[in-house]
């Protein structure tokens, strides 16, 4: 037989695991609510969506959701990237 601790434990633990949070997708996100989620945030940690370009043959719109600091990031690596292969080849 069950003492109240372990069933008061139990419910508690249980309780905790329903409450997780999901983690947040930012690509499903109306802009309002990602002016909402932005507000308290710094700078660097506030999220943005840019639209993708629509592959051929598709209709569905790519959406890409980052922080300010990782498309900082993305943009500087393909900037590196193009001058690097762009290397010893005039823009004519």
């Amino acid at each position: 037989m069950m003492t109240k601790l372990s069933v008061f434990c139990l419910v508690a633990g249980a309780l905790m695991v329903s409450c997780a949070q999901q983690p947040v997708r930012f690509r499903t996100m109306s802009e309002s609510e990602l002016l909402a989620y932005n507000r308290d945030k710094p700078v660097m940690d506030q999220i943005y969506c840019e639209e993708g370009k629509v592959r051929t043959g598709s209709r569905i719109r790519r959406r890409e959701c980052r922080t300010v600091q990782d498309w900082v990031e993305h943009n500087f690596r393909t900037q590196q990237i193009i001058q690097t292969m762009s290397v010893g080849r005039p823009f004519n």
